[in-house]
């Protein structure tokens, strides 16, 4: 015989996945030659849930290493670029306990350069990266408790294992 409990706990309600590409110029003094290397360092963000859609407010650092003069020189471009991105995110839990909610957010993929060209004394660089948002709040589910069996209708069978 069973009986039917509900528990309460915090669980997943809310999720959804984010890709997110931009292009962003980098202005230079001098005309670049080439371009050595382009990293995306120091990603930092906060997220907060507004109704259906969890909102990505963050910033992250372009490094671009290029050489001037027929490759004679080298220097290293910085910029700083803010972003402010929405996920939208779809209920898998329609019934909640409150409206304390709490934002997970993982990057599935750090900003990353896709592809660094030179454009006169601009360094046009795309960039790629996705993450992935849960809302985790209160709800209720239902589980079944059995009762424990007697244990004075078990048959342990105490030679169940051989010698060698």
């Amino acid at each position: 015989m069973s009986n039917i409990r509900e528990i309460v706990t915090k669980a997943v309600v809310s999720k959804g996945t984010g890709n997110f590409k931009t292009v962003e110029n980098i202005e230079l003094g001098e005309k670049p030659f080439s371009i050595l290397g382009c990293w995306i360092i120091n990603n930092n963000f906060t997220a907060n849930k507004i109704d259906s859609v969890v909102e990505l407010d963050g910033n992250f650092e372009i490094n671009i290493w290029y050489t001037l003069n027929n490759n004679t020189k080298t220097e290293i471009a910085k910029k700083v670029i803010n972003y402010t991105n929405d996920v939208i995110v779809k209920d898998v839990v329609k019934d909640t306990l409150s409206s304390d909610m709490d934002v997970i957010v993982k990057m599935v993929q750090q900003p990353t350069c896709l592809n660094a060209s030179i454009n006169e004394l601009t360094i046009e660089v795309e960039i790629s990266y996705e993450v992935l948002a849960e809302v985790i709040g209160e709800t209720k589910m239902k589980v079944s408790v059995f009762n424990p069996v007697e244990e004075d209708n078990i048959d342990v069978n105490e030679d169940f294992i051989e010698e060698f």
